[in-house]
């Protein structure tokens, strides 16, 4: 058994403490080496390392006295091989703490580890060895950040922190340096007061219940609660209980969060609102982009620089940053339906007074750039929409960080600002008008492969004085929960971010199951200016599956991320995890031809899969099964939106008994989709899918089969 010396400094941060102790378990998980970690480089063992950076650790500083640590940021990170006092020994070093830990990472993906979302795959063990390098690595994308809490059962509003926990861990391994924690307004997360009007209400996943039955479809899979429920949350408590519950539950993923070296990045809502704040408001609209009478906006009168709305939002803004501050930046983020859209001219003037905003662009020429925007669903018209609803955000953005106290009279004056997925005719005139040290973070389309079909998008944005990040979709809720795979679309947006100098991006998802490869892809081309998703794929089934499983594996992806394409472009909606979900399906149109095009993408994945479960090594035995699963979900749903449809038809026709008989089908079908998707459940979200297909699409067409036969 080999012998090894982890060496610190004896004032180590805390971070660079657990990189040590995360070196000394890959060594005993890799090699089965004897550990030792100590402030000595003389202490014992036949291999030593070298942990942390000059500032930290004066035994670096000795070991490079003739050949300097290399000049690096504070995301710089150094591997070295090289022999101290005649024994073998390895530098694993950092700018920063975190760029340490990120130096472990690098050290045990080059020992054979391999980081998947769901834990790692360890390499069979071997003699302790050293990688013969002498490497300095420096992030292609600086900004690599993960968005947390979100919404719908399915996605990670579902999460407890025993759930983010790892997934957190595992990004660490995989170099992210950020959460984005995206909260929304009628979710229990943010209490406050304005005008004699306290919050009262919060609920999640929009008011939607998913009762847990006995007689549900992987029913084993939940715990003893009567509905579906985010585990650190009380279900079925007053208000007060639930909030406090939340706002722990959110802190707690920030503290975790920085325990593993990102920064936190925090939405702050400020243009929407719980519904018992239209009183304050006085002429408010309720929100079309939620379910129900639950959240409001302002009214078309409601100006932007309103004393009511500023007030209002003031309140939520300042609450926001008192009851998090763990936040490093706050995010202003524009409505994905914008309502408020009257005044824009006037707004627009006001910037123009103050910031000369027509010598950037004429309002015309603006307008007329959205109306080319065509290909965006809802067409020219939304896009037009959204340019003056955002006009009219930017005003009201000003007048609140500029003439209020908001932010001022706070505990974080300084705080850093990022302006989110303001629409792309407006990025000249936000760089005009925000705080310096801004940052932006964009939207441009719901899906990636639409952004791609706008050549030349992606050149607005990058700015020296504005750092820009892009949202990429791994996972897209209009799509639903359908089997979707984004990597090659993120492949052509990366090359194109590099080209034009964005500072990186942030995910967009629901269920992270089918994303291995994609995240895996995200964290390699954040570092290599040249990488592809097949290379990273290949490598990374060849560690888990073995050699033989490669080529099919690809296959799989290929097939799967062609669905998603398909899906992404001619199916927005197919199964959008609300009510109606299935039987907005029961229709007697045809089952479309795009729809087929994905299912016989999914039925040659799944042959694909099925082939390579035959060579998987074993360690890659759960790898492989859950690709079969997720393509046997897949397939046998969109086989039962087909017999569903061809129900409707023979009821509207009149052949009852036809009609019987392929509801029937079609109920058995979407058993057998469920029971495909319990098989390969790892996850809160998976519980989360599996509660939604029984609530929105079991039960339903349940109840339409019993219609049909009483009837």
């Amino acid at each position: 058994m080999t012998r090894a010396h982890v060496v610190i400094g004896s004032d180590a941060p805390e971070l660079e403490q657990f990189a040590a102790s995360e070196l000394e378990r890959y060594l005993r998980e890799c090699f089965g080496a004897e550990v030792s970690i100590g402030h000595d480089a003389a202490g014992p063992g036949e291999v030593l390392f070298l942990v942390g950076s000059p500032a930290t650790n004066r035994a670096i500083g000795r070991a490079t006295a003739r050949r300097a640590f290399p000049k690096v940021s504070d995301q710089g990170f150094v591997l070295r091989r090289l022999r101290q006092r005649n024994r073998r020994a390895f530098l694993v070093g950092g700018g920063s703490p975190r760029a340490t830990l990120w130096s472990v990472y690098e050290l045990a993906e080059r020992w054979g580890v391999r980081f998947l979302l769901h834990g790692d795959v360890v390499p069979q063990r071997r003699a302790l060895w050293l990688p013969d390098v002498d490497d300095v690595m420096e992030p292609e994308f600086p900004i690599r950040q993960w968005r947390v809490v979100n919404d719908f059962a399915c996605g990670p509003e579902s999460w407890g922190i025993a759930d983010y926990e790892p997934v957190l861990d595992q990004l660490a391994k995989l170099k992210f340096n950020r959460i984005y924690v995206y909260i929304y307004a009628y979710q229990p997360f943010l209490h406050f007061s304005c005008r004699d009007v306290t919050r009262s209400s919060g609920t999640l996943w929009f008011g939607f219940r998913y009762p847990i039955t006995d007689d549900m479809i992987g029913r084993e899979l939940f715990d003893d609660r009567a509905e579906f429920w985010n585990p650190d949350l009380p279900l079925g408590g007053e208000y007060e209980e639930l909030a406090e519950a939340a706002r722990q539950h959110v802190r707690a993923i920030m503290h975790y969060a920085k325990s593993r070296g990102m920064e936190v990045v925090l939405l702050a809502g400020t243009y929407e609102f719980p519904a018992e704040f239209g009183a304050v408001l006085g002429d408010f609209q309720y929100s079309r982009a939620q379910w129900g009478e639950i959240t409001v906006v302002p009214g078309e009168s409601v100006a932007p620089d309103g004393p009511e709305l500023l007030d209002l939002a003031g309140s939520a803004l300042r609450a926001t940053i008192e009851t998090y501050p763990e936040a490093d930046k706050l995010s202003l983020d524009m409505p994905e339906q914008r309502q408020w859209v009257s005044g824009y001219e006037r707004a627009w003037q006001a910037l123009d007074e103050r910031y000369g905003v027509e010598q950037v662009a004429s309002l015309e020429s603006v307008l007329a750039e959205a109306a080319k925007r065509t290909v965006y669903p809802g067409g020219a018209a939304r896009a037009v929409n959204e340019v003056k609803g955002d006009i009219v955000n930017l005003y009201f953005y000003d007048r609140l960080l500029n003439d209020t106290d908001a932010v001022k009279g706070s505990s974080r004056p300084g705080i850093k600002l990022i302006f989110d997925s303001v629409a792309d005719e407006l990025i000249p005139v936000l760089k005009a008008i925000v705080p310096r040290g801004s940052e932006t973070q964009n939207f441009v389309d719901y899906t990636s492969s639409n952004i791609l079909r706008r050549p030349g998008v992606l050149a607005k944005f990058p700015d020296e004085s504005l750092p820009a990040t892009l949202i990429f979709t791994l996972h897209d809720d209009n799509v639903g929960v359908l089997p979707q795979l984004t990597a090659g679309s993120l492949h052509g947006l990366s090359t194109e971010m590099k080209r034009y100098g964005w500072a990186g991006f942030t995910t967009r998802y629901w269920l992270i199951g089918d994303h291995d490869r994609t995240v895996s892809y995200l964290a390699r081309t954040s570092w290599e200016r040249e990488v592809t998703p097949d290379e990273v794929s290949s490598d990374q089934i060849s560690k888990v599956c073995g050699r033989n499983c490669v080529e099919d594996l690809l296959t799989v992806f290929h097939e799967v991320e062609a669905a998603t394409v398909i899906l992404e472009q001619h199916a927005l909606g197919v199964t959008f995890p609300v009510p109606g979900m299935m039987l907005r399906h029961w229709t007697d149109e045809p089952f479309s031809d795009r729809l087929a095009e994905v299912r016989e993408c999914y039925i040659r994945a799944l042959s694909a899969a099925k082939s390579a479960g035959e060579k998987t090594a074993e360690a890659g035995r759960e790898y492989v099964d859950y690709w079969i699963g997720r393509r046997e979900c897949g397939s046998a749903y969109l086989d039962a939106v087909e017999l569903g449809r061809g129900a409707a038809s023979a009821d509207a026709g009149g052949m009852r008994d036809n009609a019987k008989k392929l509801a029937g089908d079609a109920l058995d079908t979407v058993r057998g989709a469920i029971e495909a998707q319990v098989g390969v459940t790892r996850d809160q979200s998976d519980r989360g899918a599996v509660a939604v297909l029984n609530e929105h699409v079991y039960r339903p067409l349940r109840r339409r089969v019993q219609e049909l036969r009483s009837g």
